[in-house]
């Protein structure tokens, strides 16, 4: 007898706590994320505005694995750091780089290369990033290969070519395996209630 009534008491008290984080939006948040607050065009407002200062990291094209983790943007809430870089054939290099930020009920805070304005069905995910890249003595202009909307639980991604096809620039990891990566215009999306 009171091992069934044990089991009741505990369906009732996890539906009791299931039914409060719902009500409350915790549980929708814990599921989904920044993007819940992102979506919440009548609670939340959006504030966003350019991060100033350049920030740079050296890549090394001869060891791919080396650079994943590697920190580009770090406010103590924000990060910015390295997914990946690979090559397509034998010369399209690309970096593809994640945001993080924080979110809980009161709001969000997310830096990254995208801006993710508001617009009547959604937002938009627009790379408004200055992203220039040095290999060899040369710097050059690079451009963006992709981008993400708040694909993640807490935040996006972003993706450059190395090499611009337009530069005389030959990759040869032989001579100088380090590629220098500068980004500027960063963007801080602060979605408060």
């Amino acid at each position: 007898m009171k091992k069934k009534h044990f089991i009741k008491v505990l369906i009732i008290s996890v539906g009791t706590i299931v039914f409060t984080l719902w009500i409350s939006g915790l549980l929708n948040l814990w599921i989904n994320g920044i993007n819940v607050i992102a979506d919440d065009v009548e609670g939340y407002q959006l504030h966003s505005y350019p991060v100033d200062g350049e920030y740079s990291l050296k890549l090394d094209l001869s060891d791919f694995e080396s650079n994943e983790g590697k920190v580009l943007y770090d406010d103590g809430e924000n990060q910015i750091y390295v997914e990946k870089v690979l090559v397509n054939g034998n010369s399209d290099y690309e970096v593809s780089f994640r945001s993080s930020g924080t979110y809980s009920l009161r709001g969000a805070t997310l830096v990254s290369s995208n801006e993710h304005e508001r617009v009547e069905n959604g937002f938009t995910y627009d790379n408004q990033v200055n992203a220039t890249a040095t290999y060899q003595g040369s710097t050059f202009k690079i451009y963006s290969s992709g981008s993400s909307g708040l694909n993640y639980k807490d935040g996006d991604s972003f993706a450059f070519y190395l090499v611009p096809h337009d530069k005389e620039v030959e990759v040869d990891i032989e001579k100088d395996s380090i590629i220098e990566v500068k980004l500027s215009n960063l963007y801080m999306h602060n979605w408060e209630r």
